[in-house]
């Protein structure tokens, strides 16, 4: 009965399985330490579905292979490229005999299987059989004398069949065979790798041998570099460099990321060196209007890149107004989905309604708790905490992610990351932002690649060994080392990553920055929401005198100090896991200074304080230690006591935890970073929570300090240099009374002393225990007498 197969698969079966049985030879082999391997039958065309086909030429074997094509990679269907490992190895002739000249493939023929012999004192191989796949003898050979060596193996029919072909052998218990007459020991196998070095260039890393710096001098775009004495070469040679087959020597080549990436190069094709502009018609011209050219580039650059990149731009150079810029190119593919730090979800809620108008009010959905739905909105915020925690919510995917300080990926084992990986590499478009990709090794960027581009290193373990210094140890892997950086860095620029430093686009930026973050008190307790609510209904109801609404605002002022405390420590905490280095803190109320410092104390974070408090003669020495100490990172400091005659210029943030009626004192602290000396553009962070009496004191120190720039009097203006400033009260004429009553009761001109007694005062109100200073009623809270009395007395 016929099997239907034609002889060309037969041929093509028959050459399948003597390539498996060859390759598990010398796999064996290799594992026991031997030098002696026993191959299949030459191949000369490569068959379809392998990787790669045996050649045999000079007296030895060498193995090559193609790169696999990754349907989303640049590479195009149609290339051909050599696979990662080709190995060279040295394989002379050990047995023989003056008249056994054949070639090797001749005494191939003679139904051998021996194809590669090296040998030291003892060599192990193996013989595979070809009738019997799974028939394999093992055995080694050991040196006899001075001109013979012996085989020591089993039974095999084959093999007895080539020995007794050998005129010199002699059998005993074993088969004795003499030495070739030029046979020398193979030399030390001197390895090596090729290393990216630049677009266009790659070397060679690899120990002295006379044969490889001969090959190298037939290629054409040779270059030796006498300072690292490195040969490097222009990667379209690099297809024929690594097929060159050389004598006891094994090169790794590049990385499969690094031939996809570089596809263009290697194949000689025209590569894209300038990113064209794209058409942004489709977005809100408000916020095209407003990139910078170093921003616009970003957008170019994700847009070619099909919405997949990492921005890991500079603190302060615009990476929200990108990313919400690339957002809204494909906002035909929303719902959108942000993933952001707990403190600042709100901040990017108040972001889209400012740079898309066109948006309608109710389009954003905040997640505040693990009950919301996540998928009620156009536009969904969702904190890295409470992503984990909605499994059933994650089934739906979003087509478009934005991951805010996407860092906080960094290891695969966390809950946060194991939530979001299966989203991002579902969805079509993955936009990551992050001022440190990797703060303190390469093994944190992994998480980040493997989001924006899959197929560059699917399993961990090439990505270590490659850039990890991946070393094997008694317990398992360590993958906290480095290596190959600039072929790291080369490769992300070219493929996913955009990175501009401040120092790069200084030219481009204000000398300050203002940003208005918007926190929400949203875990304050109760009874702190109820002291607003009832000082809030209590203002809307008119004083008889100046003293009264001065006692009334204070009372306020001081109640959303205590309301804050838990975003502003959230805030700063988020500053430091995302590697800020230095920062300044200003707060006005003690309490708030406190549980700052209680809270870094906790961390074990190095930091100043200087507070009203502080003796003179100490601040300039704290300011000397800020300054030139690394390990100091966060200085916190009295908004109104340490705003003056201090250089904090080490630092380029300036973090405002409270906000102040008077806007020539918030100046000023911003001063203490922007000093003589500063060579970067400051940061300016302005914390303000809903809900409280930011509401108001923040459209009023815009105000104020409008005015002043109409008159001359001042050269900052918050309307032109923060980035967020459409932020006023609802159309509510309760909340229309509450902002006149601060406009007139802090816009008065006022002397030192007036001044003075309100800031004692306002120090004064958070110095009661607040759960003695209210008292709770059911549903009625109100400011007890004893706090009023207290007050009174400054008046």
């Amino acid at each position: 009965m016929s099997s239907g197969l034609t002889e060309e698969q037969k041929r093509r079966i028959e050459e399948n399985r003597q390539l498996a049985l060859a390759r598990r030879a010398e796999r064996l082999a290799a594992h026991r330490g031997g030098h002696v391997g026993f191959a299949g039958p030459q191949v000369k065309e490569q068959s379809p579905g392998h990787q790669g086909s045996w050649k045999e030429e000079n007296n030895h074997v060498r193995f090559i292979s193609q790169h696999k094509q990754n349907p989303n990679s640049p590479v195009e269907q149609n290339s051909c490229l050599q696979k990662d490992y080709n190995h060279y190895t040295a394989n002379q002739q050990m047995a023989g005999s003056h008249g056994d000249t054949r070639r090797p493939k001749e005494r191939e023929g003679e139904g051998g299987r021996m194809q590669k012999l090296t040998s030291c004192t003892s060599s192990t191989f193996e013989a595979v059989s070809c009738k019997k796949g799974n028939s394999v003898t093992r055995g080694k050979c050991v040196k006899y004398g001075e001109d013979r060596f012996q085989i020591e193996i089993g039974y095999n029919a084959e093999l007895i069949a080539v020995f007794k072909k050998i005129p010199s052998k002699n059998y005993g218990k074993n088969w004795l065979v003499a030495m070739y007459k030029n046979w020398k020991k193979p030399s030390a196998c001197v390895k090596g790798k090729c290393v990216l070095i630049s677009r266009l260039r790659f070397e060679v890393d690899i120990g002295y041998s006379a044969e490889v710096i001969g090959v190298f001098k037939q290629m054409g775009s040779r270059n030796y570099d006498s300072n690292t004495k490195k040969w490097n070469f222009l990667l379209e040679d690099y297809p024929r460099l690594i097929l060159q087959s050389l004598v006891s020597v094994e090169v790794e080549p590049l990385p499969e990321a690094v031939i996809q990436a570089f596809a263009a190069q290697i194949q000689r094709t025209t590569s894209q060196t300038d990113v064209p502009d794209a058409d942004l018609s489709v977005v809100d011209s408000k916020i095209v209007k407003s990139l910078m050219p170093f921003q616009r580039e970003g957008v170019n650059f994700a847009i070619l890149r099909n919405g997949r990149l990492l921005i890991a731009d500079d603190m302060g150079l615009g990476k929200t107004l990108q990313a919400i810029c690339i957002a809204a190119y494909y906002q035909k593919e929303w719902p959108l989905l942000v993933v952001t730090p707990s403190s600042v979800r709100f901040t990017w809620a108040e972001a889209f309604h400012r740079w898309l108008p066109s948006l309608s009010p109710g389009s954003t959905n905040v997640i505040v708790t693990g009950k919301d739905n996540l998928t009620a909105g156009l536009i969904n915020i969702v904190s890295f905490d409470l992503l984990s925690k909605m499994d059933k919510q994650l089934q739906r995917t979003f087509q478009v992610v934005i991951i805010d300080e996407s860092h906080f990926l960094k290891n695969i084992k966390t809950a946060r990351c194991r939530a979001a990986m299966p989203l991002l590499k579902a969805a079509r478009r993955v936009i990551l932002l992050s001022g440190t990709p990797a703060m303190s090794r390469p093994a944190e960027l992994y998480t980040q690649i493997a989001a924006v581009q899959p197929a560059f290193f699917p399993q961990f373990q090439s990505f270590g060994l490659r850039y990890c210094d991946a070393k094997k140890m008694p317990w398992g892997w360590d993958y906290s080392g480095s290596s190959n950086l600039t072929e790291l860095k080369i490769l992300l620029e070219e493929s996913i990553m955009i990175r501009r430093l401040k120092s790069d686009v200084l030219s481009q930026l204000p000398a300050k920055q203002r940003k208005m973050v918007v926190v929400a008190p949203e875990k304050m307790s109760a009874k702190t929401k109820a002291v607003l609510a009832a000082e809030a209904k209590m203002m809307t109801k008119g004083y008889k005198s100046k003293q009264q609404e001065k006692e009334a605002l204070l009372i306020f002022y001081s109640s959303t100090a205590e309301a804050k405390i838990h975003s502003v420590i959230e805030y700063v905490l988020d500053l430091l896991e995302s590697g800020n280095n230095k920062f300044l803190v200003f707060a006005h109320h003690k309490i708030v200074l406190d549980a700052i410092v209680a809270e870094l104390e906790k961390k074990h974070v190095e930091y100043i304080r200087i507070d009203g408090s502080t003796p003179s003669a100490e601040r300039q020495s704290l300011c000397q230690k800020f300054q030139l100490s690394e390990e100091q990172v966060v200085a916190v400091l009295s908004l109104t006591a340490a705003n003056m005659g201090l250089t904090l210029s080490a630092a380029d943030l300036v973090v405002f935890a409270e906000l102040f009626w008077n806007p020539g004192v918030l100046i000023q602290a911003e001063d203490r970073a922007h000093r003589i000396g500063q060579t970067s553009s400051v940061n300016i962070h302005y914390l303000v929570a809903k809900g409280t009496a930011d509401d108001y004191l923040w459209p009023m120190i815009e105000e104020k300090i409008k005015v002043l720039g109409e008159a001359g009097l001042s050269e900052t203006d918050f309307s032109r240099t923060a980035e967020s400033t459409n932020y006023f009260p609802k159309a509510d004429p309760k909340q229309k009374t509450i902002y006149d009553l601060f406009q007139r009761t802090f816009s008065e001109s006022q002397d030192d002393t007036d001044e003075a007694l309100l800031l004692e005062a306002a120090d004064a109100c958070c110095k009661f225990d607040s759960g003695s200073a209210l008292q709770d009623t059911g549903e009625m809270c109100s400011v007890s007498p004893p706090r009023k009395r207290r007050i009174e007395e400054f008046f």
